[in-house]
Parts: C-alpha cells; sequence; structure tokens
C-alpha cells in the first residue's frame, strides 16, 4: 500500500509540476516529500498503536480468565463415525 500511495503522490505532484519550470518543480517536490512522509509516519504509529493495544488486551484478559468451563473438542468426522457405528 505505501508503494501505491508513493506512485500517486509522484504523479500528482511531481509528474504535473516537471513541464511548469524549476520553481514548480521545487515546490511539488517539497509537497511529495512532505504528504509521503506525512502518510508513513501515520501508518507507523497507527501500527505501534494496534500493537500496544493488543499486548494490553492480551495482558489484562489473563488477569480475569479462569478455564472454568466445558473444554474445547474440535469438530472430527472420524469421532462421529466412531459414535455413530458403536450404537
Amino acid at each position: 500500500a505505501p508503494s501505491e500511495l508513493a506512485t500517486v503522490f509522484w504523479e500528482k505532484a511531481m509528474i504535473s509540476t516537471l513541464p511548469q519550470g524549476w520553481l514548480a518543480t521545487y515546490v511539488g517536490y517539497g509537497i511529495f516529500a512532505g504528504v509521503t512522509f506525512g502518510v508513513l509516519l501515520m501508518m507507523d504509529v497507527l501500527e505501534c498503536f494496534l500493537h500496544a493495544l493488543r499486548l494490553h488486551w492480551v495482558e489484562f484478559q489473563n488477569k480475569f480468565f479462569a478455564a472454568d468451563g466445558i473444554r474445547f473438542a474440535p469438530y472430527s468426522f472420524k469421532e462421529i463415525i466412531n459414535e455413530h457405528c458403536a450404537t
């Protein structure tokens, strides 16, 4: 996703300013660099936030989990056939 966004930013900020002269290209590069940096920074912050949120969730839930319910038994066709044939 970041490479596709960078391609779109490059086309809109740089390619469109190249025929207009050096000043427009200079400003276009500044816009391209700023927007690209901003998007990458936001994505990295979101990644760190979600990782910390997941860790808080996992660590918090372990303090209250008692495991006093019904034991998990995975679905098995073999077990169903064996039970059916035994009766």
